[in-house]
């Protein structure tokens, strides 16, 4: 029981001497201005700044190859939503046709049209007269359509009153008449020179919507005689070498399966063609030479920090082309490693060799694969291997802190201790 009593005396003594000289400690800190959770924790503020400008470097440098990822992906072909891919099409003579996307073709390429024949709609004019001359016949004929929709016009010579209309007057009612029964035709009235006519036309184009005019015209004589034929465009198209032949019941026709769109506006040769947005292609470009040159920058203004962020600068300054096929795209390589792209030769190159350009840039080993190869290298990299050196720095300066050494005691307590009174020097020695 003694032995157990002398034990705890000695177990309080040394808790005591422990709050005491712990006590003390914290009062020599506060009196040297280092006191604070930094100061009297197991890091001292040189390592817990380390350790916050390592953590910063950490996050600045995945953000900085994530950029660069996402950079490359948008250049590479097999991306069908990126830049690569984002086709635009162009006609060589938008007097014979204009061209558009209606939905997203799936490859370049250049298809040559060939119109022969608009499409053109219907259009019957009876002969002239004059305007302000009594009419001496009824008007009682019809307008029958391809599809066999009649339309019947009944126009009396004479007023309720038994007094002459005018031919004017006759030709504007069976114009009314015309266009009220809602078919697919529609009239007007021509004045010129005191004659008037009576036209009607096709409200739409193609042999589909041809019609007939028979019965009796009164003032519009010859209104079943055709002035303009309803005929179909009659196109041909070549691609790969094949040549096919097509009519449309309209001048709005579509290419490759209806992904172009395309307005037919006269008769000729042009070439329709799909291509990679040059504006977007060279702005992607651009971007991607950005990213590449932060990273290399990052990399090299940290490449102390540990033997990973070494690693990753040697891969990146490897480069993601050969020099001589990115000198052929106006890329080219400064002394550290950066790119510099001239977006004048780059847009030249697009126009004059496509296919080479596309491929330096966005084939299956162009710069842009490559590229996001070496960004997903980096973000898989172990963490630690990025900052080992600075973790080392900060171990060392943990250990070798006079005041980290001391709080260590202090924690501890003098239970610890072999020389009592070597502790007791120096917290006197701070105090």
């Amino acid at each position: 029981m003694a032995i157990n009593g002398i034990g705890s005396s000695y177990n309080n003594m040394y808790g005591i001497y422990n709050s005491y000289n712990n006590y003390r400690l914290q009062t020599a800190l506060a009196k040297h201005g280092l006191s604070g959770s930094n100061n009297t924790s197991s890091r001292t503020g040189a390592s817990m700044g380390t350790n916050n400008a390592s953590m910063d470097f950490v996050k600045q440098y995945n953000t900085t190859m994530s950029n660069l990822l996402s950079s490359a992906n948008s250049l590479m072909a097999a991306n069908s939503s990126g830049a690569a891919a984002d086709l635009s099409v162009t006609s060589s003579n938008t007097d014979i046709a204009q061209a558009s996307i209606q939905y997203k073709p799936r490859e370049a390429k250049t298809m040559t049209l060939d119109v022969q024949q608009l499409a053109q709609a219907q259009q019957n004019n009876s002969a002239e007269v004059l305007g302000g001359q009594a009419a001496t016949e009824n008007m009682n004929f019809q307008i029958e359509s391809a599809q066999g929709r009649v339309i019947n016009v009944n126009v009396n010579s004479l007023y309720d009153d038994g007094t002459s209309k005018t031919n004017r007057q006759m030709l504007r009612e069976a114009a009314e008449q015309i266009n009220g029964a809602g078919g697919n035709v529609r009239a007007k009235v021509i004045e010129k020179d005191g004659n008037v006519s009576l036209q009607i036309s096709g409200k739409e184009t193609g042999r589909h919507n041809a019609f007939t005019v028979s019965g009796n015209f009164g003032p519009a004589k010859d209104l079943d005689q055709e002035r303009t034929s309803a005929q179909n465009a009659e196109y041909t198209v070549t691609e790969n070498g094949v040549t096919k032949s097509y009519a449309s019941d309209t001048n709005s026709i579509g290419l490759d399966l209806g992904r172009i769109g395309v307005q037919l506006k006269d008769t000729g040769s042009v070439q329709i063609s799909t291509a990679p947005d040059e504006k977007k292609i060279i702005s992607a470009v651009e971007d991607l030479v950005k990213s590449y040159n932060s990273a290399i920058e990052l990399l090299s203004s940290n490449s102390g920090r540990g033997s990973g962020v070494e690693r990753q600068l040697r891969n990146l300054l490897m480069g993601i082309a050969p020099e001589k096929s990115l000198d052929l795209v106006g890329i080219t390589t400064n002394k550290d490693g950066t790119l510099k792209v001239n977006t004048e030769t780059l847009a030249e190159k697009l126009k004059k060799d496509p296919t080479l350009t596309r491929e330096i840039i966005s084939g299956a080993n162009g710069m842009a694969s490559r590229a996001y190869g070496k960004a997903t290298s980096a973000l898989e990299a172990n963490s630690v291997s990025l900052i080992n050196n600075d973790l080392k720095r900060a171990e060392v300066d943990n250990i070798t802190s006079e005041y980290n050494f001391m709080n260590m005691f202090a924690r501890s307590g003098a239970y610890n201790l072999n020389n009592y009174y070597a502790l007791g020097l120096m917290v006197n020695y701070l105090a």
